[in-house]
């Protein structure tokens, strides 16, 4: 246990370092991997803890985007603000939807909810007035030096990311989280035992919600323009769900090992294989499946090694 802590806090330290050692290419990459592992760390909450495949968490991720960004340009909000309004949307959404689509299962609340995001986009998308429509909405920049830019959002999901994974393991030691758990294993079981399992479940994707609405709002503002079609893109949902995959759905630190791991190979090794990125994609995913199927991740809490993996010829067996 001691061990696991140092290594641990010397992770920490490096990673406070990381932006005043590396250049901006590293210090904007490192934050993207933050910023999808923030992201697939909400997602395991309603689809690794409660077993719901959630396709459409987009959603929040859109509207955080789009409320910081119309208080910002047309209510004139200063950020602080405007971040705390994107997240109580996302919840007030999530409430709202979890009490439509909670009730479906399956491939059923999975295709609801892509539904849901899809819609959401187009409302979005017409409503020009507030929104800009197809042109998208510019947001009131952060002011200061691109290396002072590139550490604040640097910091930002940095933190974000240690917040939430703080909540998620404390998810995994308390009542709520073996609520979700008791879900993820048999909703009827639950139901019978006395768990309101539509309250647990509304519960979980709004908690979701919160911090995929907070990422996007500080998406928002890092980038400083947003469309319809990049913030509500259901391709990051099936990025972040191979990042679950990767590195273990259900666990604390899996999301993280998955982000950093699919983005490493995505800018080390796809950018000069354009035209197998995809096959590679799909030769990880089968391997992890056929040997690490609950995830990379387990290979570490199960205490397995690679030679584990592999069946082992006893002595004196025939060959």
């Amino acid at each position: 246990m001691k061990s696991k802590l140092i290594v641990l806090a010397i992770l920490v330290l490096l990673c406070i370092a990381a932006p005043f050692l590396l250049t901006g290419f590293w210090v904007r990459l490192i934050t993207f991997t933050f910023m999808f592992a923030v992201l697939a760390s909400a997602l395991n909450i309603i689809a690794g803890f409660t077993g719901y495949a959630a396709f459409g968490n987009m959603i929040f991720f859109g509207l955080g985007a789009y409320t910081t960004a119309v208080l910002m340009t047309r209510v004139g909000f200063s950020y602080p603000p405007a971040l705390i309004c994107s997240a109580a949307v996302a919840v007030a959404v999530a409430i709202v939807l979890g009490l439509l689509l909670l009730r479906l299962k399956g491939h059923y609340f999975a295709l609801g909810t892509l539904g849901a995001a899809e819609a959401m986009k187009y409302i979005v998308e017409n409503m020009t007035e507030i929104t800009g429509g197809g042109q998208g909405i510019t947001v009131p920049p952060l002011r200061g030096s691109p290396v002072m830019i590139n550490t604040f959002f640097y910091f930002m999901m940095f933190g974000l990311l240690i917040i939430i994974l703080i909540v998620v393991w404390r998810l995994s030691k308390n009542r709520l989280g073996y609520a979700f758990k008791a879900i993820r294993a048999n909703e009827e079981a639950a139901g019978v035992m006395g768990i309101d399992t539509t309250r647990y479940k509304i519960t979980a994707w709004a908690l979701s919600a919160l911090f995929t609405g907070i990422t996007g709002s500080v998406y928002a503002y890092w980038f400083t323009y947003i469309d319809a079609p990049t913030v509500f893109d259901v391709m990051w949902v099936v990025k972040m769900f191979v990042i679950l995959l990767i590195g273990g759905a259900g666990t604390i630190f899996g999301p993280v090992i998955g982000a950093f791991i699919l983005e490493t190979i995505s800018e080390l090794v796809w950018s000069r294989f354009i035209n197998l990125h995809l096959g590679i994609l799909g030769l990880i995913i089968i391997l992890v499946v056929l040997f690490m199927p609950r995830g990379i991740i387990s290979l570490v809490t199960q205490g397995k090694g690679i030679r584990d993996l592999v069946p082992v010829r006893r002595k004196g067996a025939k060959r």
